[in-house]
Parts: structure tokens; C-alpha cells; sequence
């Protein structure tokens, strides 16, 4: 009973950060109207930086979703089967599927402006990406072990 309610609390936990997703999906839009007119010698970026961050933010909510469908699965009591392991390795997939708009983000802004410090944050968050992805990739491993266990339980029994 203790995990079903921590894990409807996690789910909940979830669900509201993909609302947090999209609404900074929706306030990506003015922000970048408020950019482009503090700054009108780099307007023409602000289409593409736009859709660059968007296609971060999809992979980011492609990750919670699966995430939330994990939650579900451990709530049900069905863990220890391939398609946890599926999710895992999905959401390690969208972790690094996210890193390619960043990495062209950064050839974008250094060839169009110089020194540009969104640089050096959009490294950190590839370092971080890059870190996420090896978690749950290692974790994906590690329920792939236990499935194969089970099914040989289940085997001789």
C-alpha cells in the first residue's frame, strides 16, 4: 500500500512537470519577442533558437511521459518486464536525442555571435543530458538483469 500512494505522489509530481513543460513552451514565444526587441542586431535568430528549444522541450516531455508509463507499471506491480526496460532505454534515447538541437545551438550562436555566455550553458546542460543518459541506460541494464532472472524462475518453476 506505502509504494502504490508514493508512487501515485511521484505520478502527480510528474504529470506537473509536464505541465511546466508546455506552459514554458507557450512562454518561450513572448520571451523571444522580448529578446529580439531588447536586441534588434540578432532578431533574424529568433525563429531558430525557438524551434531549437522546442525540440529540447519534446524530447524532455517525451522523457516524462515515459516516465509517467514507467510509474504506472511499478503502481500495477508489473516492474520486472521488457517494456520497463523499453522505457528506460527511452527515456535514456530522449536524453540524448535532446543534445543534438543544443549542440546545434552552439554552432549557431558562435557563428553568428561572438562570446556569446548561452554557450557555456548550453555545454552544461549536454553535460548533463550526456550524465542522464548513462544513468538510465545503466538502470535499463539492470532491469534487463532482473527480467532475465525472473523469466528463468519462472522457467524451472
Amino acid at each position: 500500500m506505502k509504494i502504490r500512494v508514493q508512487s501515485i505522489i511521484v505520478e502527480l509530481g510528474v504529470l506537473f512537470a509536464m505541465l511546466l513543460t508546455l506552459a514554458l513552451g507557450v512562454y518561450l514565444v513572448p520571451l523571444s519577442h522580448d529578446v529580439a526587441a531588447a536586441n534588434p542586431t540578432i532578431t533574424y535568430m529568433r525563429v531558430p533558437v525557438l524551434l531549437m528549444a522546442w525540440a529540447v522541450l519534446a524530447c524532455a516531455l517525451a522523457a516524462l511521459l515515459m516516465a509517467f508509463l514507467l510509474l504506472e507499471r511499478i503502481r500495477k506491480n508489473r516492474i520486472f518486464e521488457q517494456k520497463s526496460v523499453s522505457l528506460l532505454k527511452g527515456i535514456g534515447v530522449c536524453a540524448l536525442i535532446a543534445i543534438i538541437p543544443m549542440i546545434i545551438l552552439i554552432l549557431y550562436t558562435r557563428a553568428h555571435v561572438a562570446g556569446s555566455i548561452t554557450n557555456l550553458w548550453v555545454m552544461f546542460g549536454i553535460f548533463v543530458l550526456i550524465i542522464a543518459a548513462v544513468f538510465f541506460f545503466l538502470i535499463a541494464t539492470l532491469f534487463q538483469k532482473a527480467v532475465d532472472y525472473k523469466e528463468e524462475i519462472d522457467l524451472t518453476v
